[in-house]
């Protein structure tokens, strides 16, 4: 009876297992020691599209979806061969030919003499998981190409309440942008602040102080690259607070030193004259208003001379244009060499010159400077193969003496130097003096 009971559980359980694999969600195939299938559960039909017919006494390469080299099946079959178990990824076909991923299990079943008698393989498909992280993976590459594309670098990290700092993504450009290994930055984002411009730093810090205070922030700022060269950035940080109180900062850090040198160079062609280079009308008049409530303030005197060239019309017309360009530029230089620091000279239309002369004692001053610039700008000029002798009008006006404002003193100016062109044996005259 005894032995009955037993047989009985052993039967049961044999038919419990049958049930248990041909119920399994992941397909289980049986093969013979040859690979030769003996058994598959429904899950294979379900995976593969043949019929357990259509299975039964085929080799396991009815799956095979060429995909793999023959290394690939000789070291699975040496492993298993050897009695022991085989994992790994397949790609195998169906029977309608499309492809499908599969994680495989395979293990050896041995006789009572170790001899190995059928393999085991469970299938698991993991097409969808692979497709999955496939999408994951190109949408990853798209977005680091397009990070790479925007010229733009990015780094997102999180400030806790109690002082914490983690750092959660630095992109890969930083090298590009800083000269330094990108390393550097995500091992201590401290780093950051050491290279920012000495000058800009105090710049830097209240932006710091905005974001940890949950304020969003854009600021502009000087770095020095390790080549030591310096680069202008834009930093725009995003702040979002979780609400366990900690920062979310996620920011763009641009290179606009293009831009910077843009702005600078327009503000520069706004303000100055493209020839030469010296201030234009706008700044001259500027400066001058600057001048004169300095000059007020401190009870000094101040002098503003106009300055053209006789007959510079003959130069263009006997010589091109390009060489009364020359002509304008070498006076200019003349006069930038020969000049105080502070006396600011300009160039206000063709060859019509300006001179703002500060701390002025006397009239008698006046007069002094106003001569010795006709001295050093009259003369002779080797322009190009041509040598071009030239003569030059001066009239000064003085503050407060002749006028107390821009315009009067300017008006004054050259009326005084219009009175010296029209004198044929006088260059230089100073307003009211006859």
């Amino acid at each position: 009876m005894v032995n009955e009971h037993h047989h009985h559980t052993s039967i049961g359980l044999s038919e419990i297992q049958a049930a248990a694999l041909d119920a399994a969600a992941n397909g289980i195939v049986i093969t013979d020691h040859n690979g030769i299938i003996v058994w598959a559960n429904p899950a294979v039909t379900k995976l593969t599209g043949y019929s357990l017919d259509e299975m039964i006494g085929h080799k396991t390469n009815l799956f095979s979806s060429g995909r793999h080299g023959e290394e690939f099946y000789r070291e699975m079959w040496q492993t298993i061969r050897a009695g022991k178990v085989w994992r790994g990824h397949m790609i195998n076909r169906k029977k309608d030919g499309s492809l499908y991923h599969e994680e495989m299990t395979i293990t050896p079943v041995s006789d009572k003499n170790g001899e190995v008698v059928n393999f085991f393989a469970v299938k698991e498909d993991v097409t969808a998981i692979q497709a999955a992280q496939e999408k994951l993976k190109a949408s990853e590459e798209r977005f680091r190409r397009l990070i790479e594309s925007v010229h733009a670098h990015f780094y997102m990290s999180e400030y806790s309440p109690t002082g914490k700092y983690i750092n959660h993504y630095i992109s890969d450009s930083f090298e590009k942008l800083t000269g330094y290994p990108t390393e550097r930055f995500r091992e201590n984002w401290g780093f950051w602040s050491s290279i920012v411009h000495p000058e800009d730093q105090p710049k830097t810090e209240q932006a710091v102080k905005k974001i940890l205070s949950g304020i969003s922030s854009e600021s502009e700022y000087r770095i020095i690259r390790k080549d030591g060269t310096i680069i202008w950035v834009e930093d725009n940080a995003q702040v979002t607070r979780q609400p366990d109180g900690r920062l979310r900062i996620s920011a763009t850090i641009i290179n606009i030193t293009d831009r910077k040198e843009t702005e600078n160079h327009i503000r520069f062609l706004a303000t100055h004259d493209p020839l030469t280079e010296l201030p234009n009308r706008i700044l001259f008049q500027q400066v001058l208003e600057h001048s004169l409530q300095y000059s007020k303030r401190n009870q000094q005197k101040l002098a503003v001379f106009f300055m053209d060239v006789d007959n510079f019309k003959s130069v263009n017309d006997t010589y091109g244009h390009h060489i009364g360009d020359e002509l304008l530029k070498s006076i200019a230089n003349r006069l930038r060499t020969n000049l105080r620091e502070y006396d600011t000279i300009s160039r206000i239309s063709g060859d019509e010159f300006t001179l703002i002369g500060e701390q002025i004692k006397t009239i008698g001053n006046a007069k002094g400077l106003a001569a010795k610039v006709h001295g050093f700008v009259s003369g002779k000029y080797q322009l190009h193969e041509h040598m071009v002798t030239i003569n030059v009008s001066v009239g000064g006006a003085i503050f407060p003496d002749h006028g107390e404002d821009y315009s009067t003193l300017l008006q004054k100016a050259d009326a005084a130097m219009y009175a010296a062109k029209k004198s044929p044996n006088i260059s230089v005259k100073i307003c009211g003096d006859d």
